[in-house]
């Protein structure tokens, strides 16, 4: 079994951050500043030209010293070439005409000091112009970054790309193996073998330590009930940890070494000047939210491989909300539209105690929610985790997850797609709401308020393909 467990995690985890590959932003902005520095060669950029979509910015800063004037999106893309390791003679431009197994829209916005991150699902359902339907994650094999861009954008309502960043899976091997490793918590234990894929996967649950290699098998799992949407999470979730991995005081003696892979792996149209810019930016932001792209599974009827097909109408309010260039206010009827009865709230349980589910839908039915299921799903509840109560606002909807938070009295709201799939708001159960319950119904709150449990006890199920 790879890895050990170890002990518990840093208290800084409690700060979601999302997918794994984004990590590349990071890596660029330290070659960046190295570069400008020390007068290496500036980072590779196999094609020397912006994107240029319609609707993208020519430039994207403002005067000496650089700062960002205005909003920025970025297109972030993993490359998954892991068969094809840069050691056997693939060049670096061959590994990064692969599949984009990773597609994140990254929006940063410099007045507001927040980021945005949208989540595309490789299996995503695109149309390419005289091919037909196919997946998103092809749009960079059959036409590079630029037809990418277009996909995605055609995708989003025509939403702007301004620059792309783009890292191979060797790449980001070697990124995590310049860090020392990267700490995560595997929710459960995991044992998979594909050898068309190069893969062998094996894992115990726990907090542990990974290598690069390891990490990116990790982040690469798909064989459990949620298929690439659980990826999806599982990328969510590491890139936080590689960017607290980032921030941890050591990791400045490691620094030559990282930005040599920055220097030799990263592919971008950012220049010098635009990655200070964002740098700036980042050391300054506050307030993070990461969505996954509104959608279901296809059905089998539909289509003889399985696809994940985009909901227009929600896809659209998610983008009116986190990626409007004009800052545009979600309209106070939309955001009022938070109905207690009609919300679906997953519950998970992070503590010790067997009766926490029991008393938190007690204390939810008491406010009117209705709709209360116990989660199957596998998410983060280390040691330190289970101390806070955490309110994930599934579909970037955070005022039903305020609502939740207001009813229970406790716990932290994140917009994030770490929660369970099927909900409007997951609650991960810690020890200061069972706390809170306790101290404020001394005997049972199932008693004292003659409520019954039984939606909580109905778990929630996923069919695929």
């Amino acid at each position: 079994m790879k890895g050990k467990n170890n002990p518990k995690k840093s208290q800084l985890l409690k700060q979601p951050f999302a997918l794994a590959i984004g990590a590349a932003v990071v890596a660029a902005i330290c070659g960046a500043i190295y570069s400008s520095v020390v007068s290496l060669t500036p980072l590779k950029n196999d094609h020397d030209v912006a994107l240029h979509l319609p609707g993208s910015s020519e430039s994207v800063t403002g005067s000496i010293p650089a700062t960002l004037d205005h909003p920025v999106n970025i297109l972030i893309l993993g490359i998954d070439n892991s068969g094809h390791p840069h050691e056997k003679n693939f060049t670096p431009a061959e590994a990064l005409a692969g599949n984009s197994d990773t597609i994140l829209l990254a929006q940063i916005m410099p007045d507001s000091h927040s980021i945005n991150i949208l989540s595309i699902p490789r299996d995503t359902l695109v149309r390419f112009y005289g091919v037909g339907v196919d997946k998103i994650n092809d749009a960079n094999v059959r036409g590079g970054t630029k037809l990418a861009a277009q996909s995605v954008s055609q995708l989003l309502d025509g939403v702007s790309i301004d620059r792309y960043v783009r890292l191979d899976t060797e790449g980001f091997i070697h990124l995590v193996d310049a860090l020392g490793g990267v700490e995560v918590n595997i929710p459960k234990k995991m044992d998979y073998v594909d050898h068309s894929q190069n893969l062998s996967i094996h894992f115990l649950a726990g907090l542990q330590k990974l290598s690069g290699q390891h990490l990116e098998e990790y982040i690469r799992f798909r064989h459990d009930a949620l298929g690439d949407i659980g990826r999806v999470q599982r990328q969510q979730q590491v890139l936080k940890d590689i960017l607290l991995t980032l921030l941890q005081p050591q990791t400045i003696t490691k620094l030559p070494q990282i930005l040599k892979v920055a220097q030799d792996n990263i592919d971008t149209d950012l220049s010098i000047n635009e990655m200070l810019a964002i740098a700036q930016t980042l050391a300054q932001s506050n307030h993070h939210n990461f969505i996954l792209l509104p959608g279901r599974f296809s059905e089998k009827s539909e289509y003889n491989v399985s696809y994940w097909i985009s909901d227009h109408k929600a896809t659209s309010k998610i983008l009116q909300r986190y990626f409007d260039f004009n800052n545009v206010e979600v309209k106070e009827e939309d955001k009022n539209l938070v109905v207690p009865q009609g919300m679906k709230i997953f519950l998970q349980n992070a503590t010790t105690q067997h009766e926490a589910v029991e008393k938190v839908t007690s204390l939810l039915e008491k406010y009117g929610f209705r709709n209360i299921f116990l989660s199957s799903h596998e998410i983060d509840t280390n040691i330190d985790s289970a101390q806070k109560t955490r309110i994930i606002a599934q579909h970037g909807n955070p005022e039903a997850a305020s609502a939740v938070q207001k009813a229970l009295g406790v716990g932290d709201v994140e917009v994030a797609s770490l929660g369970d799939i099927a909900s409007d708001v997951t609650v991960v159960i810690g020890t200061d709401l069972t706390s809170s319950i306790s101290e404020n119904n001394p005997t049972s709150i199932r008693q004292n308020l003659g409520l019954h449990t039984s939606t909580a006890r109905r778990k929630s199920s996923y069919h695929l393909n």
